[in-house]
């Protein structure tokens, strides 16, 4: 289990240390069961709602970070983002919204992750799956693979005519040029490119496999399309529910 060892802030959030395994958002858990939408964006659902968690827990993942407490902290309305005229439609509060305003996988967020001392404690079980899982969602595909224990996941991502091969590892440290790379990259909807839309989706990966999803090794191949987290997500969601997860101390 790896947590901060004091509270650190990045746009839009708050991440305090936790003293047992997870993350959670808001008090939420960031787990396939407290998904309550994944297509243009992922919201975690229980009792309260979190918006764009995928802008948090990427730079979480990608710092190696297991547990932690996210809190919101936007205390102002910006009523140009849907997600908050949502909220305020819905009698929430805009720190309610973590995700980035510029649709970034929170590079402040990753800066402060990288600088503050990582706390770690008892080690917890890697987990794969016992065979491949394919799943097909919005125009995209995606399959994962097993992989040796400790060996990380590997993103192989198509987006469009781009590519990009990426090595993470969810419980340790990874390429701080990759880190960078990736949390600068804008989300496809936005980005300039179609080479920095697949940069950027390796955030949303490592958000959607490594954390909701709880995988540490993979081969992961993907062909991204529209709204693809309902591909990633749902990837995820049909290992746990197909019980093909294998848990490996």
């Amino acid at each position: 289990m790896r947590t901060v060892a004091n509270p650190v802030e990045g746009t839009e959030v708050r991440v305090e240390p936790k003293e047992s395994p997870g993350i959670e958002v808001n008090g939420v858990p960031a787990t396939v069961d407290h998904v309550g939408k994944a297509d243009v964006r992922v919201d975690l659902v229980d009792g309260t709602r979190s918006f764009v968690v995928e802008h948090v827990l990427g730079p979480l993942g990608l710092r190696g970070v297991t547990a932690a407490n996210v809190l919101g902290v936007r205390e102002e309305w910006d009523f140009a983002r849907p997600e908050h005229r949502f909220c305020y439609a819905a009698e929430m509060k805009p720190e309610n919204v973590v995700g980035h305003p510029e649709g970034l996988p929170n590079p402040a967020l990753a800066e402060a992750l990288d600088e503050v001392d990582i706390v770690t404690a008892d080690a917890q079980p890697r987990q794969t799956v016992r065979e491949p899982v394919a799943f097909a969602a919005n125009g995209g595909e995606i399959e994962l693979r097993p992989r040796e224990r400790g060996a990380g996941i590997r993103f192989d991502v198509q987006y469009r005519d781009a590519t990009i091969t990426a090595e993470v590892d969810p419980r340790g440290d990874n390429d701080p040029e990759l880190v960078d790379a990736v949390t600068s990259s804008t989300t496809p909807y936005l980005s300039p490119s179609e080479t920095e839309a697949v940069t950027h989706s390796i955030a949303d990966l490592v958000s959607d496999i490594a954390v909701i999803g709880g995988f540490d090794d993979l081969v992961v191949d993907a062909e991204l399309a529209g709204a693809y987290h309902a591909l990633t997500v749902g990837a995820a969601r049909k290992a746990h529910e197909a019980g093909t997860v294998k848990r490996r101390q």
